[in-house]
């Protein structure tokens, strides 16, 4: 069986700040998350190092909506895959990289974000 890392998209598109997500971790509400890339697989977040132990690796992310007007915004059920940076609550500005992959969503959604990522891949192509 394969891991993760070797199943992930390779069609990772970076996004400016304008792009984000909002979720639902253990019952905490997060709104207007910053990531810096999206792929029809997954994307990466930053959040606040005082937040990170709470995002071990295979914690169940509900009710993800991607932040963007050009992007779905069907509820998404996702899993944190890596956690990049060291914890730590010292400096409450230090961000936390988060690897988030997407389990399920609705299909019309994914065929969605598939048009989107297969749209932003040719125009950074081009």
């Amino acid at each position: 069986m394969s891991t993760y890392a070797d199943r992930r998209d390779t069609r990772r598109i970076i996004v400016g700040p304008e792009f984000g997500i909002s979720f639902t971790l253990k019952g905490r509400g997060y709104q207007d998350v910053r990531i810096t890339n999206l792929s029809a697989g997954g994307c990466f977040a930053l959040v606040g190092a005082q937040d990170a132990r709470l995002f071990a690796r295979g914690v169940v992310i509900e009710n993800l909506v991607l932040r963007h007007l050009e992007l779905p915004k069907a509820p998404i059920i996702a899993a944190v895959s890596y956690v990049l940076g060291e914890p730590s609550s010292a400096d409450p500005m230090e961000m936390v990289g988060i690897g988030v992959q997407f389990l399920g969503m609705p299909e019309e959604a994914q065929m969605a974000l598939d048009t989107w990522v297969d749209a932003a891949t040719a125009s950074q192509q081009g």
